[in-house]
């Protein structure tokens, strides 16, 4: 299958676009080239690593994504901040920065789907997470097959936390028995929905939580109607849900888990009872599950706009001291902190997800990896060692018992120590706590997704850390012991307990030939029915209708692509 790269034609707005890139300027990627260490003439490739730095430094070009909520000291960018700086001094390894453009807008994946379209030189090294993007560099012929260089450089915990996540985690990048992308390994575990309860409005109410779809409707209800705030206002937002840009796409306010409880998923692949893929959004349970969410709308449930709610929106909420649940995962209280700010009474509490009809309970979780490591096809022998330094130095961390090895970027940024324990509270830390995993050339921190669940659950059950455990946990610089903590630890022990509800993704193949002719449309047919269905203005007759339509319009093809995808890998 390939891309139609006729969709990609420039038009006299790009022209302009690429003229301001080509201004911006760059240098040529490093060439392979002899180095010369000690004085001598070393093999190609070569590079002189002394007390961990590479001597002389190396540079890798790369163009970097930022994510929302990036934070930054005085006089510090993405481009220059106290990482790279660790990165230069510490490793040797320079990150030449050829520009950075937003991760939330989409103008990191444009940009880069612009360049390949006008042929323009990639950088040696670079991050996408971006499904149409990835499928794009497979096919461009740009970019290295990534096998032999991962098994050649990479170090042995850094094989270990890629087993863990293997085969599915190099899925999207596989194309005719090559790997064109080192998988961003995910912290998957951890990532599923649990019910996250405003403790103090169950305590104002005399309430406790909910543990079936009864006692949720009862739930809401109360919190609808009863003013927990006690603001005298009816302002209060029961259960917040997202639909933007999909049900189950964000991790705030995700969606999927209420679809579960009527057993089913929307807007995912996953296995039926015959063993075949089948698209959740086309199964009859998913009737049922717009009718009661049409309902929770009408009754003031949910907010009003739904269609409009996205991550943001409803991070906003949470922090304004309106949301009573939300589904979301065990890191929710990195926002719901900034509520304690305004409401030092507000806390969130994680409960399990309450059964659904005939005790059903779905959720999604989340893929092995969240996007991939390309390298360009021409990188320098010199350049692709550097990276994995830079790779294998950070997954070093869960062989150290000291778990104060990265404080050389890590104080003052994302904690503080005092008497030989880290603090990460925002009020200690000067200037507030900024996650320098932000500023990593995967924007995320390195995963082991074994060794990071083992110490979370040690702490959330109140059993003793090693330090083999407290550096686990400081290769995201998460060592802070305080309540909000233990908390999130508790969070993604309830969300391990309930792991038999998970239904990842299982479709990871490139787009299939129906799909790039007929998907789009498919999809803006099942949003519109679903929302139009939500908002009462379309009978719920109309989803069977929409079924039809889409077997009939491309669906059963799609089907059938999708599982030929799928046995091809089992």
């Amino acid at each position: 299958m390939k891309i139609n790269w006729s969709y990609f034609t420039i038009s006299l707005v790009l022209i302009f676009l690429i003229s301001l890139i080509v201004a911006n300027g760059r240098e040529d990627a490093p060439k392979n080239k002899e180095n010369e260490t000690n004085g001598s003439n070393e093999e190609v490739g070569k590079i002189n690593i002394i007390n961990g730095k590479i001597s002389p430094p190396v540079t890798i070009t790369t163009i970097l994504s930022e994510l929302p909520n990036t934070y930054f000291r005085d006089g510090e960018s993405l481009t220059d901040n106290v990482h790279t700086r660790w990165a230069k001094e510490q490793l040797g390894v320079n990150f030449e920065v050829l520009w950075y453009s937003s991760r939330i807008d989409q103008s990191y994946e444009e940009r880069l789907k612009l360049i390949l379209a006008t042929g323009q030189e990639l950088p040696d090294v670079f991050v996408s997470l971006d499904d149409q993007l990835i499928e794009m560099l497979i096919e461009s012929g740009l970019v290295m097959d990534v096998g032999e260089a991962f098994e050649k450089y990479a170090s042995k915990t850094y094989k270990a936390a890629m087993a863990e996540v293997s085969p599915k985690a190099w899925w999207p990048f596989n194309h005719e028995g090559k790997k064109y992308a080192i998988p961003i390994i995910h912290e998957y575990q951890g990532s599923q929905p649990v019910m996250w309860i405003r403790q103090d409005w169950l305590d104002t109410l005399g309430l406790e939580a909910p543990t079936n779809i009864e006692e949720l409707e009862a739930l809401m209800d109360a919190f609808a109607t009863q003013d927990p705030d006690g603001n005298d206002k009816n302002d209060t937002i029961p259960l917040a849900l997202t639909a933007k840009p999909d049900f189950t796409k964000n991790p705030v306010g995700n969606s999927s888990w209420v679809f579960g409880l009527f057993g089913v998923i929307p807007e995912r692949w996953y296995p039926g009872t015959d063993g075949k893929l089948t698209y959740g959004s086309v199964q009859p349970q998913m009737k049922d599950a717009l009718i009661k969410i049409r309902d929770w709308k009408e009754k003031g449930y949910i907010f009003n706009q739904v269609a409009l709610n996205d991550f943001n929106s409803v991070s906003v909420d949470i922090k304004s001291n309106k949301v009573g649940i939300v589904g979301a995962p065990y890191w929710l209280n990195h926002y719901s902190s900034w509520l304690l700010k305004s409401n030092p009474s507000a806390i969130y509490n994680p409960y399990p997800l309450p059964e659904g009809v005939g005790g059903k309970n779905m959720r999604t979780v989340d893929n092995p990896s969240l996007g991939g490591i390309f390298i360009n096809k021409d990188i320098s022998e010199e350049a692709l060692k550097a990276l994995f330094h830079y790779q294998n130095t950070l997954y070093s961390i869960y062989e150290s018992e000291n778990p104060f090895l990265f404080k050389d970027f890590q104080e003052g940024y994302d904690y503080v120590i005092q008497d030989g324990q880290a603090i990460t509270s925002n009020e200690v830390i000067p200037g507030g706590r900024t996650l320098t995993m932000k500023y990593m050339l995967t924007a995320s921190a390195p995963i082991y997704n074994s060794r990071n669940v083992e110490a979370n659950l040690k702490h959330a059950r109140g059993e003793e850390l090693t330090t083999r455990d407290l550096s686990a946990l400081a290769a995201k610089a998460d060592l802070g012991m305080g309540q909000l903590e233990l908390l999130s630890r508790q969070a993604m022990l309830v969300a391990i307990e309930q792991e038999y509800a998970d239904v990842p993704e299982y479709f990871h193949g490139l787009t299939t030939p129906t799909m790039e002719r007929r998907w789009e449309m498919l999809k803006k047919m099942e949003r519109e029915t679903f929302i139009d269905i939500i908002y009462g203005e379309k009978p719920v007759e109309a989803f069977d209708a929409f079924v039809e339509s889409w077997y009939s319009n491309g669906g059963e093809d799609v089907t059938k692509e999708v599982n030929e995808w799928y046995d091809s890998v089992k």
